[in-house]
Formats: C-alpha cells, sequence, structure tokens
C-alpha cells in the first residue's frame, strides 16, 4: 500500500514538473517573441520616422522652390507687361494727327523688351510665349523695309501696330494673371491663339498645302487685329484644320524652318486646349 502511494506520489510530482516546465518555457518563448517584436516595432518606428522626415523636408524645399518660381513669374509678368506699355505709350507720342505715326518702335525700348523676354523665358510656357511672340512680330513688322529699289530703306505707319498691340494687352496681361492663380478670362486666350493662328497661315508661302489660305481665312487686306481675330471665330474648324496639315507639312520637310515649326506647333497645341476647355465648359 505505501509502495502505491510512493508511486502515485511520484507520478503527481512528475507531473507537475512537466507542467511547470511546459509553462517556462512557454513563458520564455513568449518573452522573447515579444522582444524581439518590440526591438522589430522599434527599428520600423525609427525607419518610418526617418522617412516622414525626409518627406517633410522634400515637401518644405519643394515649397520653397515653388514659392520662388511663383515669385520670379510673378516679377517676370509684371515686368513685361509694364515694358509693353511704357514703349506702346512712348511709342504712341509720336503720333501726329494730321499725319500719322512713321515711327519704327523705338529701338532701344525694343532691345529692352527682348532682353526681359529673353531673361525671363525660363518662366513662360508655350501660352506666354505664343503671345508675347505677336509683340514680337508686330514690333518687326514696325521696321522699315528695303524694296530693293536703292532707295533709301521705306517707312510704313506705325499707328496699326500700336493699336494691335493695344488689343493684345489686357488679354496677355490676363493669360498671365490665370499663371498666378488670380481669375482670368479663358475666353482671351483663346482669342490669342486665334490671332497667332490667322497670322501664321497667313505669314508664309507654302502654296503646296494652300499657305497663304485663299478665301473666308485669307486677312491680306485686313489689319485691325480684332477683325483679324473675328475671322478666326467664324472659321475655327477651318483654321484649325489648316493649321494642322501646316503643322504636318513642317515636320516632314526636315526641320529646315525651326522657328515657323516651332511657333505653328506651339499654337496649334495652345488653339486646341482652348477648344477642349471650352468644350468641356458648356457640357
Amino acid at each position: 500500500m505505501e509502495y502505491l502511494l510512493s508511486v502515485l506520489s511520484g507520478g503527481t510530482s512528475g507531473a507537475v514538473l512537466v507542467w511547470l516546465a511546459k509553462g517556462w518555457i512557454s513563458e520564455k518563448l513568449k518573452q522573447s517573441i515579444q522582444h524581439e517584436y518590440a526591438e522589430k516595432l522599434e527599428s520600423y518606428k525609427t525607419e518610418l520616422n526617418s522617412k516622414v522626415e525626409g518627406i517633410k523636408h522634400e515637401n518644405q524645399v519643394s515649397q520653397l522652390r515653388t514659392s520662388l518660381f511663383f515669385d520670379h513669374q510673378r516679377n517676370a509678368f509684371a515686368g513685361l507687361i509694364a515694358k509693353i506699355a511704357q514703349i506702346n505709350t512712348e511709342w504712341a507720342a509720336h503720333y501726329e494727327p494730321d499725319y500719322g505715326l512713321y515711327e519704327p518702335v523705338p529701338s532701344s525700348r525694343r532691345r529692352e523688351f527682348e532682353g526681359l523676354l529673353y531673361q525671363h523665358q525660363l518662366f513662360l510656357d508655350e501660352e506666354c510665349l505664343m503671345a508675347l511672340s505677336l509683340i514680337t512680330e508686330a514690333y518687326r513688322r514696325s521696321l522699315p523695309y528695303d524694296d530693293g529699289s536703292g532707295a533709301p530703306p521705306h517707312q510704313n505707319d506705325s499707328s496699326q501696330h500700336v493699336s494691335y498691340i493695344e488689343y493684345l494687352q489686357p488679354r496677355i496681361a490676363s493669360i498671365f494673371r490665370g499663371k498666378i492663380g488670380v481669375a482670368a478670362e479663358p475666353q482671351h486666350l483663346k482669342e490669342v491663339a486665334i490671332l497667332s493662328a490667322i497670322e501664321l497661315v497667313n505669314g508664309y508661302h507654302f502654296l503646296e498645302v494652300d499657305i497663304p489660305p485663299q478665301g473666308a481665312l485669307s486677312t491680306r487686306k485686313i489689319k485691325n487685329a480684332a477683325d483679324k481675330v473675328a475671322v478666326g471665330l467664324e472659321n475655327t474648324d477651318k483654321l484649325v484644320t489648316l493649321l494642322r496639315q501646316f503643322d504636318e507639312y513642317l515636320s516632314s520637310d526636315g526641320g529646315w524652318i525651326h522657328e515657323a515649326q516651332l511657333k505653328v506647333k506651339q499654337t496649334l497645341n495652345v488653339l486646341e486646349k482652348c477648344i477642349t476647355n471650352q468644350n468641356s465648359r458648356t457640357q
């Protein structure tokens, strides 16, 4: 009997020891896992904090760059608009009611404008460059020209060029306002794009693609900017089609007339975007 109790007692103690050992091992494993998890979690937190700080820094740098860009852009726009207004005022001062304005754009002021344009071109997108190229071309058309007869260069009346730029001034200002987040009239950009397109298709001679055009799109006898825009607005589909044909033609010629190709592509991009945006607003 005593032997049986001893065996039973020994078996119980062994079971208790096994149970205690299992509990101890389980606790150790749990602590080990918790410790490993805590280390990994801490490492992850450190890595995450580092990435967050990196993102914050990049965001701060990006905001600074954006702020500097827009500050410079605003200064560029203000300087260019002010210079255009200054040139027109000084130029128009030579107008005589009984005679006209037989003076080209003031040469020193023109050089100042071109210098500003060159200085700020990094901050001007294709819409701005397209609009400002119309100003540059108006200045160029005002210069005396040599007809090849041996006579001194002939100076035409520049009144039409001054009026042309007066038409463009508020529209270019509107385009600039839109670039810096101020309310602008979308129609102004379209009108400038239409004018640019009309000038391009009427300003070159590539008879293979009907440049300059005949019929409705011809502005050979039209000098007023508003009248040219009216022609373009009344025949927008025809104008876009002709400009596309002109672009394709210039793109396939090996790029020998690069300036025209650049202006045509630039104007076509802007005009098509204006039409798309206008259609979206009316739907």
